[in-house]
Order: structure tokens, then sequence, then C-alpha cells
């Protein structure tokens, strides 16, 4: 209301002012000097409009930037529950993926047990077929050492191979444990910068700047933060379990030679009784 009424008072003024030289023109019959003064007065109308017009010009850039970094108190909190809806997505695939692995070692676990189940039954099979061969109680007797001795390196080999699964499975575990840090570790990096980003703009708000290139200037350091942060999710996400596997393959190859160097020795030791 100030502003209009001052606007009015200087708006009279200069109505008043062109009055008196109008009347001045008219006692005065001189046509280029009522032209002048014609344009005179229109010079000064037209600044005082372009000032209106600067002024409130400035007006919506002190709202726009107002409005502006009042936003910005709000963007931590929308960024904070950004983070948190993404983290929900990666600990929903994570325990997905923890039950996919639940269940595979079950189905394997069961399937290795019917496969020992099968091969024990083949070797009681055997024992029946070579009791029918030996006939001397020397030949009965190395029979009874060649089944202890298979029997131990079976029972060898077993427990070589469940160790071998067991630390491949701690190990992973504990990797999958080692990534779920670094994922929690890399989203607080990523909330701290985001939150030390927004910050800065606050105080550029603070000290004036163009709210143009505030936000400018805003958007791309959040685009480095965000792209910086999701590179790193993803080569968190990524498990190379190749060197976990090479040292249970290598486990499984060291058994397996085990039984079959035991198994030979049995087999020839017993040949040899049987005199095969």
């Amino acid at each position: 209301m100030i502003l209009v009424s001052l606007m009015m008072k200087a708006n009279s003024k200069i109505i008043s002012i062109f009055a008196v030289l109008l009347i001045i023109g008219l006692l005065i019959p001189n046509i280029s000097f009522a032209k002048n003064i014609k344009d005179w007065f229109n010079e000064i109308r037209g600044r005082s409009i372009e000032h209106r017009a600067t002024e409130s010009y400035n007006q919506i850039i002190r709202n726009k930037q107002a409005r502006f970094c009042e936003q910005l108190i709000n963007w931590t909190a929308k960024i904070d529950q950004i983070i948190t809806d993404r983290q929900v997505r990666i600990q929903e695939r994570q325990t997905e993926r923890l039950e996919k692995l639940d269940q595979r070692r079950e189905n394997r676990d069961t399937k290795l047990e019917e496969h020992r189940e099968k091969w024990e039954e083949k070797w009681e099979e055997h024992f029946a077929k070579l009791e029918d061969i030996a006939t001397t109680s020397a030949q009965m007797e190395a029979l009874i050492e060649f089944k202890e001795a298979v029997k131990e390196a079976i029972a060898s080999r077993q427990a070589a191979i469940d160790e071998a699964i067991s630390d491949f499975r701690d190990a992973l575990d504990e990797s999958i444990i080692n990534r779920k840090t670094a994922i929690e570790q890399a989203k607080i990096k990523y909330q701290n910068a985001y939150r030390v980003a927004v910050q800065n703009a606050q105080q550029e708000c603070a000290n004036g700047d163009n709210p143009a290139q505030i936000r400018d200037r805003l958007r791309i350091k959040l685009k480095e933060i965000k792209d910086e942060y999701l590179s790193e999710i993803k080569e968190i996400e990524k498990l190379d379990l190749k060197p976990l596997v090479d040292v249970r393959q290598q486990a499984f190859r060291e058994a397996l030679d085990y039984f079959k160097k035991a198994l030979k020795e049995a087999r020839d030791k017993l040949k040899e009784a049987l005199g095969l």
C-alpha cells in the first residue's frame, strides 16, 4: 500500500508539472516548445514505467530465491527417504539371494547324501562278490583288510570334501557380510556428501547468489555424487567367487587323488592274496 501511495504521488507531481508547462506553452505559441514538453513528459513517464518493471522483476527474483532456499530445507529429508527406499530394495534382493543360496545348499546336501548312499550300496555289492571268490582263511582275512582300507579311504575322502564345502560356505558368508557392510558405508558416504552439497547451496542462498546459478551448480554436484554412489554400489554387489571356487575344487581333487591312491594299494594287495 505504501508503494502504491508513493507511485500515485509521483504521478500526480508529474501531471502537475505537465499542466504548468502546458499553460506556458499556450501563453507562448511555439509548436516546437510544446512538442519538446510532450517528449520530455513521455520520457519521464517511460522511465517511471521502466523503474517499476525493474523493481517488479527484482522482487520476482527475490521471491524465487527465497522459495528455492526454503525448498532446500526439505531436500535432505527427501534424499534420506530416497536412499532408504533404495536400501530397502537392495535388502530385498540380498534376502532373496540368501534364500536361494540356502535352498541350493540344502538341495546339494541332499543330492550328496543320496549319492553317497548309492555309492555305499554299490561297494557292499562289490564286497559280496569278492566274498564268493575268497575261499581260504588267508583270502578272507585279506578281504576284511581290503574292506577296512576302502571304507577308511571313503571316509577320508568324504571328510575332506565336507571340510572343503564348509570352508567355501564360510568364506562366501563372510564375503556376503562384508558386501552388506560396504553397501551401508557407501550409503552413509552418499548421504553425507549430499548434505554437504545442500548446505553449501544454502550458504550461497544466504550470501545472495543468483538462485539459477546455485540450482545449476547443485544439480551438477548432486549428479556427480549420485553417479559415484551407484558406480560404487555396482562394484560392491559383484562377488568374485572364482578364488573361493578354485580353493574348493583343489581340495576336491586332492581328496579324490588320495582316495584313488589308497584304493589302488588296497586292490593290489587283495589281488595278490586272491591270486588274481
